[in-house]
This record gives C-alpha cells, sequence and structure tokens, in this order.
C-alpha cells in the first residue's frame, strides 16, 4: 500500500490512474522477478499483492515503483525540486 502525504488525492482524473498502471507495467517489465497477483488503485492510495519469485527484489520493485511513480507526478505538476536543492 502506497498513500499520499496527508492523504491528499494523488490520482484526480483517468489520465492520472493510466498513468500509474503505465508505470506499475514498467516496474514489472524491470523486476520480471516479481509477479503482481492483483491491485487496486483509489483516489489517494493504491494496493498491490505481490508475489516475489526472488529474495529481496520485493524491496527493490516497491522503491523503484514508488519514487519513479512519486518523481513523474511532481514533475507533471510542477511540483518536482532540481536536484541538489
Amino acid at each position: 500500500m502506497n498513500r499520499g502525504n496527508g492523504r491528499m488525492s494523488i490520482f484526480d482524473d483517468e489520465e492520472d490512474f493510466e498513468a500509474f498502471e503505465r508505470i506499475l507495467i514498467e516496474a514489472l517489465h524491470k523486476y520480471p522477478e516479481v509477479q503482481l497477483i492483483a491491485y487496486c488503485v483509489m483516489p489517494n492510495h493504491w494496493h498491490l499483492i505481490l508475489y516475489p519469485l526472488e529474495d529481496r527484489v520485493l524491496s527493490r520493485f516497491v522503491g523503484w515503483l514508488t519514487l519513479t511513480h512519486t518523481t513523474r507526478w511532481q514533475t507533471y505538476r510542477g511540483m518536482a525540486r532540481p536536484l541538489g536543492s
């Protein structure tokens, strides 16, 4: 599960949901040793049921997914800070 800060909305419209699904697909291609069993995306958070096929891959998968989604979300909304700030 992952939630927006202060339970704020992180998915405002259909495009936001679709963007997350594209990132989720990217993550599954990047980490083929993780199988997605089910997922649920709500306006302010998401749930994933994952099955890791190797040790220690789950944290890398979720870390990449979360960081990539957050970075792209902030960039899209003009909220991203320059590196080193």
